[in-house]
């Protein structure tokens, strides 16, 4: 079609094409928005949890981040409250292991086994060639915890506990140590969480102990560094590292979940030890494990009764499985002594949540007060 003017107008377009064209336009910008999003979302990831194979995000040539970086920042920030500890005087055979700070002023958290049986003790402090003389203010070996206290010190640099409720499967976490001053690092992914670890005592080696909610990871941690921090991607502890000898003469590592150590670090912290809420009985947790292939109820299976104890007053037997305190029910993430230690008194008065052969019934028990009894 020629216009008067003498110029050839554009081609008609149909109608259809034109409503097509508009999707094809708006899908595009769509894309390109999408794109721009997907990239914060990435970012935001990265920042807050792992992924099992490494991650870059290329955000154009002056910014660049990797899973590799983001590890690297964690371990450096980490590393100057991890701390060596020491068990023997100068010039002598000693043992290494870690501890790691949870207060400015000198109080360090490290593995029972550690300090066990220690002629002497003394810390290394990173970027730091003085000895420092430390004592055990307390621990309990049933969740191989132990807190010592370095005198004369101040603002020093501390790591925070975790909330570890969110922590799964397949994240990935970073281990620290400090072996003589040195750093050492090691990266894996949790493989398994809630577990029950046997390993040897923390105060006889000789004896096995059942630890319970622990965290079985794929990170190689060094023996030197039992006693240090099991990190997440924010820095925060989620576990403290043991590496400790299995029934066989090897070695076993995990790490004690967080939520099983917080509250007596606080209270230790407080009070300067450790009384914990006690039925008076010997317990075996049952586990998810357990649920399955032998049909037995999850809770603490109890083993051993205390003359006149709490639980024997109540009308506990042996036998019995306690399946809930209070509200509380007990599972694999809330074993018996953890929920007792974290969530009730001594002198509190509790209703306990019997399965006795098959059959559900509660008594009332008063708790009683004790240090943590070792193997």
């Amino acid at each position: 079609m020629i216009d008067p003017e003498g110029a050839e107008s554009p081609p008609e377009v149909p109608a259809g094409n034109r409503r097509t064209g508009a999707v094809v336009a708006l899908v595009v910008i769509a894309a390109i928005v999408s794109g721009a999003v997907s990239a914060g979302v990435t970012l935001a990831i990265l920042r807050s949890q792992s992924r099992t194979n490494p991650q870059t995000v290329d955000l154009g040539s002056n910014v660049r981040i990797t899973e590799d970086s983001a590890i690297i920042q964690v371990a450096d920030k980490a590393a100057p409250a991890v701390a060596t500890i020491i068990t023997g005087p100068p010039g002598s055979g000693h043992g290494i292991g870690s501890g790691f700070l949870t207060t400015s002023d000198g109080y360090l958290v490290t593995n029972t086994h550690v300090v066990a049986n220690a002629v002497a003790l003394a810390v290394l402090f990173p970027g730091d060639s003085v000895r420092h003389d430390a004592r055990v203010v307390d621990s309990d070996c049933q969740t191989d915890l132990a807190v010592l206290k370095v005198d004369g010190v101040s603002g020093l640099p501390t790591l925070a506990f975790g909330d570890t409720a969110g922590l799964r499967v397949g994240q990935r976490v970073i281990a620290v140590g400090s072996p003589l001053g040195t750093r050492a690092v090691a990266t894996g992914i949790v493989n398994s969480v809630h577990r029950v670890t046997s390993a040897a005592d923390a105060v006889t080696p000789s004896d096995l102990w059942a630890f319970a909610n622990t965290i079985r990871t794929d990170a190689e941690i060094d023996p030197a560094s039992s006693g240090g921090p099991l990190l997440n991607v924010a820095g925060q502890v989620v576990g403290v590292d043991v590496a400790a000898a299995d029934s066989g003469g090897g070695q076993v590592l995990f790490a004690i979940d967080a939520a099983a150590v917080k509250s007596e670090v606080e209270q230790i912290v407080r009070d300067g030890k450790l009384v914990v809420p006690s039925l008076g009985a010997g317990s075996r947790d049952l586990t998810s494990q357990d649920v399955a292939l032998d049909g037995l109820p999850a809770g603490g299976l109890i083993q051993t009764l205390t003359a006149g104890g709490p639980a024997a007053a109540a009308g506990v037997k042996a036998g019995d499985v306690i399946t809930a305190v209070d509200e509380v029910r007990l599972d694999d993430a809330h074993p018996l002594l953890q929920v007792l230690v974290n969530q009730f008194r001594p002198g509190q008065r509790v209703t306990l949540t019997i399965n006795r052969q098959g059959t559900a019934t509660q008594l009332q028990a008063t708790l009683g007060g004790q240090h943590p009894v070792c193997g």
